[in-house]
């Protein structure tokens, strides 16, 4: 008796096997694999685009304005540690944040720990980052340079093309010693943990933040 269960199992589970890679042979060999294979992506929703664009309809609906008539801007509180999504002057989106390891004061070097402080505005939008989505802003700015011109902490040939790269509105030299690239990204707001300085927001608030906002969009960080 134990040997007549012992084989019915050893049949089910070569049954199974051979049924599962069947099928796993049938969805990579059919000429529409590639729809198959979309289609569960879009399913799964992997970096949370459909979630997060229709959340952010039901925040702009709240706020009273149409797609049509967002005009966004970002400003980064760093005492508070809070972003807020505006549009003019109405407020549509506030999130918790966390800033570099060292939050207090200007960034002067990349390995200072500090987040930034000034005007800036988003130059580069990356999926598949190591911190889930990316949104780059523009540090280091001229201003910043002129600083570490000043300061001795890049060559003067270092400042003109960082102000070159903002007057042509390309993404900034990211060798120089006042370092780069940063921007925003996932991977959690509970504490000030990022060593280079850039802003970190939960997964779910990035994932609205990265697909309601475009290149371009003004960010502003204050003390």
């Amino acid at each position: 008796m134990r040997q007549t269960v012992t084989l019915l199992g050893d049949y089910f589970f070569y049954a199974f096997s051979t049924l599962s890679i069947i099928c796993i042979l049938a969805v990579l060999l059919t000429p529409a694999r590639s729809f198959i294979i979309a289609d569960l992506y879009q399913q799964l929703d992997i970096n949370g685009q459909k979630r997060a664009l229709a959340s952010f309809a039901e925040k702009l609906a709240h706020a009273g304005l149409a797609p049509a008539s967002f005009t966004p801007q970002l400003l980064i509180r760093k005492r508070s540690r809070e972003m807020l999504v505006l549009s003019d002057d109405t407020v549509v989106a506030s999130y918790p944040v966390s800033l570099g390891r060292s939050p207090v004061g200007i960034k002067l070097r990349g390995t200072d720990h500090k987040t930034p402080e000034g005007q800036y505005y988003i130059c580069n939008k990356i999926e598949g980052h190591r911190y889930h989505l990316f949104l780059q802003i523009n540090y280091p700015s001229p201003d910043d340079a002129k600083r570490g011109a000043v300061q001795q902490i890049i060559k003067p040939g270092e400042e003109a093309r960082i102000e070159a790269a903002w007057q042509q509105m390309h993404p900034p030299p990211v060798d120089t010693a006042l370092g780069g690239p940063l921007g925003i990204h996932g991977f959690g707001a509970e504490t000030n943990w990022t060593t280079d300085g850039s802003i970190g927001l939960h997964n779910i608030h990035m994932e609205e933040l990265y697909w309601n906002i475009a290149t371009g969009t003004p960010v502003a960080i204050i003390p």
